[in-house]
This record gives structure tokens, C-alpha cells and sequence, in this order.
């Protein structure tokens, strides 16, 4: 087999970003390897792929990509079909997010790789569970030292993205290398954290990025924003879980259409929408036809208005490189002001503080979080109802970072397996062990 060819067309898609990205996109030949990867550089005779394309196939590959399709968004996987999972979620966001980093000449690889990836930590039950864990880890921090290399008294989805790619994934291990994660490179990774979102929340240990580069596997992420193509993902996942909220609310019957089209959001993409098309059009939003008419008219009115805003941007930070944007405190890729704001208040006042507060959604919840809470107790006070395998595994990949501190190895690998569960593995696994006729799983 010719090795040559796939090392020369790699080159030659590598040539091809260095002349047609902008200085400040990422770049497969000049990646920030500061931080070094879990194990040696790899080489195949069948690339005829950059660094990024390989990131984004060793995604779609993992195990944790495939569990997305059982993981909820807001209702779980046993609810009607049409609604949405973190599978589907994760590919709208990765079609955003490749738009914009196309039009703004961009690392489209990068930032596809980033948002297929996004998500890789998130729980069972979505936000629910993700809620639930950290309230618990919470509290496990009271009782036990709090002096650790790692992030564990708490829980945020994005902090575990990392974990996930880095020392959970088992795949890639080779007989010359026996170090756990996807072999994935910093970009990557950098961009799967840094879609988190910085609030102050009294609830959550890690409101922040700055509260995460304290760690040491973390520190070299840095306290900033990411890359372009990390802010592409930042952006998209938001305008993604923005309408299938809505469509979700309507499908349910919690938001009403003829409510929604009197709001000034709705009303003001609308008329940004006539602009653009120079045409002076009467909204029609009374079902759900009509509001997935509406939707695709919205996602291009806020895709554009975010293509237009960046790239006005860009013109005055005349950015030269991909550490310029580092540096730079500011977020570069989002909609203009005006248009965030009236977003702001309509996800508060529309989702935040009304579908999300229906009894449906309350009732999902509720019942999630009890469910996350009585198999942690279960695996915490029995750790053999955890596969051996698992735990082997899990002592393996975080000994460099713990040591021999059993108690603390035992909460990493309860948390890990409870986190890469699906919503229906989860429910079964809580009626075996706490439903008194349902069968132990032999």
C-alpha cells in the first residue's frame, strides 16, 4: 500500500485552509499543541484527512455520540417522536455552526468536530440530571476533602465533555499506548468546553471557565471565549435549543402560536425578515405549520444578522491570528445587540418562566432527578453493582490525577457511570434494583 498518497493529500488539504481561511481561523498545521495529547501522534496510510476531520470521525464513532439518540432534551426518549434528543440537537447545532464558519471563512472541520462533540457529556435526562448530579456531588464536597486535581464536587456537562473525550472513552487504546479518551486534539476540546455558559448560579460550583481553569488537567484551556469556531458552536447551540424549545412548547400545547406572534422577538425577526426580502408580508403563526414556516425564516434572519454583526467585528479587531482571539476578552460571534436582548427576554419570559415550569415538565424532572438520586446511593453504598471492567477501567485512566485515594476513585467512577447512561438504561437499571417484581438482569 502506498503510504504517499494519503500523506499528500493530507498536505494538500492542509495548503488548501492555509489559502483560503482567514489568519485567525484555526488550522490543521499550525493547531495549539501546548497542551499535548493523552498519547503519541498517530500515523495511517489511509488518512487523506486533517487533524480536525479525524476529531470529528472519532465522535460520530464513539459510544458516547451514539447514546445522544436515548438522551433528552427536554422530554425523554419515551415521549412523542417528533421531540427533540441530544442526537438530533447536536447535528442542528453542527449545520449552524458550519454556515457561519463558512461565511466567515472559518475552519468548517473544526467547528463541526466541536458541535457534534458539545454535548458528549451530558446525563440521562438532560438539564434534570445534569441538576441532579451536581446537588449531589455538592454535598458529597461537605463530607469529604475538597482538596482534588479534578472537578468532582459538582457537575457541569461541558467540564465533563472533557472528561468524556480525554480519560472516559476507551476506544482508541493501542498496544503501544494504554492512555483511555479519543485522542482528539486541544482545538477540539478547547471548543467542547467552551460552549460553556458563564451565569452566576449559587447552585453550580462551575459558573464559569475561571472557576474550571483552576484544576490542573484544565489550567492550560485558559480563561477566555475559545476560538472563532468555538464561538460559532457557542452561538448555534443557543439559536438550536432556542426553536426547538419553542417547537417542543407548541407540539405540547404549553406555548400558544397566536401568543407568541404578539411578541416583540418574534415580531422584530419578522420585520428584519420583510428587510431582507423586500417584501412586505403578513405573519401567519396560528399552528404548527406555520410556526415551522416561521422557524426557517428565523434561523436565517439570526444566522445572517450573526454573519453581518462578526464580520463588522472582526473588520475593527483586524485579528491576525488565532491567539489574537484568545486574548481578546470580548465574544466576536453572536447577533447584535438589540436582536439579543429582545432574545434574552423572550427565552426568560417563554421558556425559562413558562414552559419549563408546566406541570408535564416539572413532572419529567421530578421524577429524573429521584431516579438520579436513588441509583447514585445505590452504586455509592455498593460499588460491585458497577461492572468490574468499569472500575478497572476508571482506576486506570484517573490514577495520575488521584493516586491510590480509593474513596475518591469510587465517587469518580459512580459519577462517570451514572452520567454515561441513557434515559432508558437508567430506568431500567433503577425498577431492577428498587421495583420488587421487576427481574435483576442476569
Amino acid at each position: 500500500m502506498d503510504s504517499s498518497k494519503g500523506a499528500k493529500f493530507t498536505n494538500e488539504l492542509e495548503e488548501r485552509e492555509h489559502n483560503q481561511l482567514k489568519p485567525y481561523a484555526l488550522k490543521s498545521k499550525e493547531r495549539r499543541d501546548k497542551v499535548p495529547r493523552f498519547r503519541e501522534y498517530e500515523t495511517s496510510t489511509l488518512e487523506y484527512r486533517t487533524e480536525y476531520q479525524r476529531d470529528r470521525d472519532r465522535i460520530v464513532w464513539s459510544k458516547s455520540f451514539k447514546r445522544l439518540q436515548h438522551k433528552t432534551q427536554i422530554f425523554p426518549y419515551y415521549a412523542e417522536d417528533h421531540y427533540r434528543r441530544r442526537l438530533t440537537h447536536s447535528l442542528e447545532v453542527a449545520q449552524i455552526a458550519t454556515t457561519i464558519a463558512r461565511a466567515l471563512k472559518l475552519n468548517e472541520d473544526a467547528t463541526e468536530a466541536i458541535a457534534i462533540g458539545h454535548d458528549l457529556g451530558h446525563t440521562p435526562f438532560g438539564h434534570a440530571g445534569e441538576a441532579a448530579l451536581n446537588d449531589i456531588l455538592r454535598e458529597k464536597e461537605k463530607k469529604e476533602s475538597n482538596n482534588t486535581a479534578i472537578p468532582i464536587f459538582g457537575f457541569d456537562h461541558c467540564v465533563h465533555g472533557i472528561e468524556v473525550v480525554s480519560r472516559i472513552e476507551q476506544e482508541y487504546k493501542s498496544e503501544k499506548s494504554n492512555h483511555p479518551g479519543l485522542n482528539l486534539t486541544f482545538d477540539t476540546r478547547d471548543g467542547i468546553l467552551k460552549h460553556m455558559y458563564s451565569r452566576v448560579d449559587p447552585r453550580k460550583p462551575f459558573s464559569s471557565i475561571s472557576e474550571v481553569v483552576k484544576f490542573m488537567p484544565y489550567k492550560d484551556f485558559g480563561n477566555n471565549n475559545g476560538s472563532l469556531e468555538a464561538q460559532c458552536v457557542y452561538f448555534a447551540d443557543g439559536l438550536a435549543y432556542l426553536l426547538s424549545d419553542v417547537e417542543d412548547g407548541i407540539r405540547c400545547d404549553v406555548l400558544r402560536c397566536g401568543d407568541l406572534a404578539e411578541d416583540d422577538f418574534i415580531k422584530d425577526i419578522w420585520n428584519r425578515y420583510e428587510k431582507e426580502t423586500d417584501k412586505s408580508q403578513t405573519l401567519k403563526l396560528e399552528n404548527i405549520d406555520e410556526f415551522l414556516s416561521f422557524r426557517r425564516k428565523a434561523i436565517t434572519v439570526l444566522i445572517l444578522n450573526c454573519i453581518d454583526t462578526s464580520e463588522k467585528i472582526l473588520e475593527q479587531k483586524d485579528f491576525g491570528s488565532v491567539n489574537d482571539v484568545i486574548s481578546c476578552q470580548e465574544r466576536i460571534i453572536y447577533v447584535d445587540k438589540n436582536v439579543k436582548n429582545l432574545w434574552d427576554i423572550f427565552y426568560d419570559n417563554r421558556i425559562e418562566n413558562n414552559f419549563f415550569k408546566d406541570r408535564r415538565v416539572v413532572s419529567c424532572n421530578y421524577k429524573a432527578e429521584n431516579i438520579i438520586s436513588d441509583l447514585f446511593n445505590a452504586y455509592f453504598n455498593k460499588e460491585e453493582l458497577i461492572p468490574k471492567d468499569y472500575r478497572e477501567a476508571t482506576g486506570k485512566a484517573y490514577k495520575q490525577y488521584i493516586g491510590n485515594d480509593k474513596d475518591l476513585l469510587h465517587l469518580i467512577t459512580v459519577r462517570n457511570y451514572i452520567a454515561g447512561m441513557t434515559d432508558p438504561f437508567a430506568m431500567n437499571q433503577h425498577a431492577c434494583l428498587f421495583t420488587a417484581l421487576e427481574r435483576v438482569q442476569i
